[in-house]
């Protein structure tokens, strides 16, 4: 009996066998699946954390920023001042200067010419930031941790996206696309590197919005360090997903969309709700990135393409389409804007 038992249990334990063996390799196989972008996330966490040993050289003095003003030699004209919500800093003799804009040398420069000018002879001054101001930056698409962040200081836009957890894993999101976009808001400095090779860039009138889109595997490679721009207060940066693209300018909802078979310019500015009547000109730029990762902008126009004069070109994913604005439906609506609207009389 005690046989005959042992030999059930074993052929019991042979029939489980190979589909626990079936299960186990699928488990493997799962686990083994390659992540598009592992190898970028590690490109980027690396470069990430070089990118703290970089000389702010070109950090721009803002509000709020603490400086610290030394005069060599003049010990009752140095000072450890605050910098105003104009931008400005109060200075003994000199008085007011706006310092907001201009790196730390720039400042020092301008307060030597001051002093030179009337009070001093060769006047030796070191400007210093002793304390950065808050600033709040978003990190939204294809990266682990999307959220608002704030930092302090300059910070790189390597720094910035690894706060945000770096590149989305294939385990818990859609894989990032070839680019980044960098949203400055309306009166920001230019940032560093703008307009240099790898970078694509479009601002439209109504409200200066600076759009920056940057070859991701160009930045996190190391060979292009300008790339690795400065991010400031109130950017957006922005990974879009694979097989997605943007449209902005003057549509009526700027947004991203997903990237289709067979999708078209003028498909893609209808599903942004379409042109803007009041602000929008026919005029359309896509800024896209050739294989070698060069930046590259198509014009065309939409009139001419509902006409059927000009081809409905395909959207490509990572593709930004940008519906400019137009300057004469711009100043027409600035003119209504500010034109007294006479009163109505009530009758009684």
């Amino acid at each position: 009996m005690i046989g005959c038992a042992a030999h059930q249990a074993r052929m019991q334990e042979l029939a489980q066998g190979p589909s626990q063996q079936v299960l186990t390799s699928q488990a493997l196989s799962k686990m083994q699946a390659p992540d598009p972008n592992k190898e970028l996330q590690q490109q980027l966490m690396v470069q990430a954390s070089r990118a703290s040993l970089v000389n702010y050289k070109d950090y721009q003095v803002g509000p709020e920023d603490q400086l610290s003003i030394i005069i060599f030699g003049q010990d009752n004209l140095s000072r450890e001042l605050r910098v105003n919500g104009q931008g400005e800093i109060a200075m003994p003799l000199v008085g007011v200067v706006k310092v907001a804009g201009m790196t730390p040398q720039e400042v020092q420069k301008r307060l030597e010419e001051l002093y030179n000018a009337r009070f001093l002879v060769n006047p030796q001054i070191t400007v210093t930031v002793k304390e950065f101001r808050h600033q709040r930056v978003a990190v939204t698409g294809a990266v682990a941790k999307p959220g608002s962040y704030e930092v302090i200081g300059p910070r790189t836009l390597l720094e910035v996206l690894s706060l945000a957890g770096g590149l989305a894993s294939q385990t818990s999101s859609i894989p990032a696309g070839d680019v980044i976009t960098v949203i400055r808001h309306p009166n920001a400095p230019e940032p560093a590197g703008t307009g240099k090779a790898g970078t694509s860039r479009t601002s439209t009138p109504l409200a200066e919005t600076v759009v920056v889109v940057i070859d991701i595997r160009r930045l996190v490679s190391g060979r292009s360090p300008e790339l690795n721009i400065l991010v400031g207060n109130g950017d957006v940066v922005d990974v879009p997903f694979a097989d997605t693209a943007y449209v902005m300018g003057a549509v009526k909802q700027p947004k991203s969309i997903a990237v289709k078979e067979n999708l078209t310019v003028s498909q893609a500015v209808a599903l942004a709700g379409g042109v803007d009547p009041l602000l929008a000109s026919s005029s359309i730029n896509i800024m896209r990135f050739d294989k070698q990762g060069n930046p590259t902008s198509i014009k065309v126009n939409l009139k001419s393409i509902i006409a059927r004069n000009e081809p409905d070109i395909p959207i490509k994913g990572s593709d930004v389409v940008v519906v400019n604005e137009s300057t004469v439906k711009m100043a027409l609506y600035l003119f209504k804007s500010l034109i007294p609207q006479p009163a109505i009389p009530i009758p009684f």
